[in-house]
């Protein structure tokens, strides 16, 4: 898995596909290419790169190939079929996002911006709050200015 530091999410629809779905597993297309010791993200654009028909039967003859499940190649065909068609240049645009499709990626963005607006509102409220309750006044700066310039007439005053 070499490839980790330069994952590409516009394969996460397909990597992340469920293959077969048991009581106790999940096998999604990653486990399974994990598990025959291929590098997902570069097996992914590999099929990213082939006519949809090569792709099909390239992937189809992997999945045949499991240790963990058992297909025969009309199986395997059948579910390749349908996980190709969400690589991007087999299914949907290469421009849209993998979650676009469910519209959760965008709910989540306002979600985390709504959030962060909300906080800084807070603790903008709650500095301003502790500023009035300890007597000092908002304009600190201008306060140590004035006090600043009155210090310096009086040193001249004796100079003279």
């Amino acid at each position: 898995m070499a490839g980790l530091c330069g994952l590409d999410s516009q394969y996460d629809a397909f990597l992340f596909a469920s293959i077969c779905e048991t009581d106790q597993n999940n096998l999604s297309v990653l486990s399974l290419l994990a598990r025959q010791d291929v590098d997902p993200w570069q097996e992914a654009a590999r099929l990213t790169n082939l006519s949809k028909a090569q792709a099909i039967q390239s992937f189809a003859a992997t999945i045949s190939q499991s240790k963990s499940e058992q297909w025969s190649l009309s199986e395997a065909i059948v579910l390749a079929d349908r996980l190709i068609d969400l690589l991007p240049s087999h299914g949907r645009p290469s421009s849209a996002a993998p979650w676009a499709e469910d519209g959760i990626g965008g709910l989540t963005v306002w979600v985390v911006v709504g959030a962060l607006f909300i906080s800084i509102a807070i603790s903008g409220n709650n500095m301003r709050n502790s500023t009035r309750e300890s007597g000092e006044p908002i304009n600190v700066v201008s306060k140590t200015a004035q006090a600043d310039t009155v210090a310096r007439s009086s040193s001249r005053i004796g100079a003279d």
